[in-house]
C-alpha cells in the first residue's frame, strides 16, 4: 500500500471517529435533558349545566397556558356525575383506583367526596361556594390536608340590593332553592341577611330536583313581588322552567351569575366562570409542577364582579332600566339565550 492510500485511510477512519463521538455526544446531550412534566388529571363534574362547562372550559385553557395539555402530553380525564351524588363518589373511586396526578371536582357534592375517597392525591376543587361551611377546607388561608381550590363566592350585598333599586316597590322576594346542597345553604347565609337589611321580605320553596323547579316557581306567583335564583345546581338547571313562569306572568326575575342573566334574568354583579376555570387550572399546574402542599396553599376567590343587565329580559317581564343602571353596567345584553 502506497503512502497516499494509507493516508486516505487514515483520514477516513479519524473522521469516523469524530462523527461517532458527535452522535455520543448528541445522545448523552438528549438523554441527559429531562422529558416535559406529564400528568394525568382527574376532572369530576357534578352536573352538566353552562356555569360547569365554562369553568371546565377554563380549566383546560388554564392548564394549557401553563404548560398541560393533552398536546404536551398531560391526561385529561372528564368524568359527569349527572347531578347524583353516589356517581360522584364512584367517579372520585374509579379516580383513586387509576392513581391520576390530581382531582379537580367541579362542584361541591364532588369536593366532598373526593375528599372522603383520598387523603394523599392532591385535590384541586372548583367553583364552591363555601368550602369552610361544606367541611372541605378547615380555612380560606390554610385549606389543609391534600385540598384547596377556587370559590365562585358571589357578592350578594350587592346582588340584593340591585333588586331593590330596579324594583323599588318590591317588598318580598320569592326563592327557590335545594336546601340538600351545601353551596345553596351558604349561600342563603348571606342572601337572608342582606334582604332583611334592605327590608325585603322572602318566600323561599324547596326542591329536591330538576323536575320540581317549574311547580315551585308557579307556585311562587301571587306570593312574592320578584324571584331570585341563588347559587343553585338544581335551579340553575332548570332555570328556563322559572323564566317561562316568570314571562306568563310578568314576574321580575333576577339571578347572581352572568349566564342565567343572558338566559333571562334581568341583571346581576356578576362573577366569570370562565375565569375561576381558568384559575383553577393556573393553581392546579403550580401545584403539581412546583410539587406544592395544597393544604397550605390559599383558597382563590374571585373578587371582580361587572354588572351586567338585560334590556330584553327587561321589557319581556314588563319592567323599566333605570337610567342609572344603564349607564353603569359593564354589558347591556338584547337578547334572550335559550337552552
Amino acid at each position: 500500500m502506497n503512502n497516499a492510500n494509507r493516508g486516505g485511510k487514515i483520514v477516513s477512519v479519524f473522521i469516523s471517529i469524530i462523527a461517532l463521538l458527535g452522535l455520543v455526544s448528541w445522545s448523552a446531550c438528549h438523554r441527559s435533558q429531562a422529558p416535559p412534566d406529564t400528568f394525568t388529571i382527574g376532572v369530576n363534574q357534578f352536573m352538566q349545566h353552562p356555569l360547569l362547562d365554562s369553568v371546565y372550559k377554563g380549566l383546560v385553557d388554564g392548564l394549557g397556558e401553563k404548560g398541560l395539555s393533552e398536546q404536551n402530553g398531560t391526561k385529561i380525564i372528564l368524568k359527569n356525575a349527572n347531578g347524583d351524588q353516589n356517581t360522584a363518589f364512584q367517579i372520585n373511586k374509579q379516580f383513586v383506583s387509576q392513581n391520576v396526578s390530581m382531582i379537580v371536582p367541579i362542584a361541591t357534592p364532588s369536593a366532598q367526596s373526593a375528599c372522603k375517597t383520598t387523603t394523599t392525591i392532591p385535590i384541586v376543587f372548583a367553583a364552591i361556594t363555601d368550602p369552610v361551611a361544606a367541611g372541605i377546607v378547615d380555612s380560606f388561608n390554610v385549606p389543609g390536608g391534600n385540598k384547596t381550590g377556587t370559590s365562585d363566592l358571589w357578592p350578594y350585598a350587592k346582588q340584593a340590593a340591585l333588586v331593590k333599586r330596579i324594583i323599588p316597590g318590591a317588598k318580598t322576594v320569592g326563592i327557590i332553592l335545594n336546601p340538600g346542597e351545601s353551596n345553596t345553604e351558604a349561600s342563603m347565609k348571606l342572601i337572608r341577611p342582606a334582604l332583611q337589611d334592605l327590608g325585603l321580605a322572602r318566600v323561599e320553596v324547596s326542591v329536591s330536583s330538576t323536575g320540581e323547579v317549574y311547580a315551585a316557581a308557579k307556585s311562587l306567583v301571587g306570593r312574592c313581588d320578584v324571584i331570585l335564583v341563588p347559587a343553585d345546581n338544581t335551579v340553575t338547571t332548570a332555570f328556563d322552567s322559572v323564566f317561562r313562569v316568570c314571562r306568563d306572568n310578568r314576574l321580575p326575575l333576577f339571578a347572581g351569575s352572568i349566564d342565567l342573566v343572558k338566559r333571562g334574568a334581568i341583571a346581576t354583579y356578576g362573577v366569570n366562570y370562565y375565569e375561576i376555570g381558568k384559575a383553577t387550572g393556573y393553581l392546579a399546574a403550580r401545584i403539581l409542577k412546583e410539587k406544592l402542599d395544597p393544604g397550605r396553599v390559599p383558597v382563590v376567590v374571585e373578587s371582580k364582579a361587572d354588572l351586567v343587565v338585560n334590556s330584553k329580559a327587561a321589557e319581556i317581564l314588563g319592567v323599566r332600566l333605570p337610567d342609572s343602571i344603564l349607564k353603569e353596567a359593564q354589558s347591556v345584553i338584547g337578547e334572550i339565550q335559550f337552552r
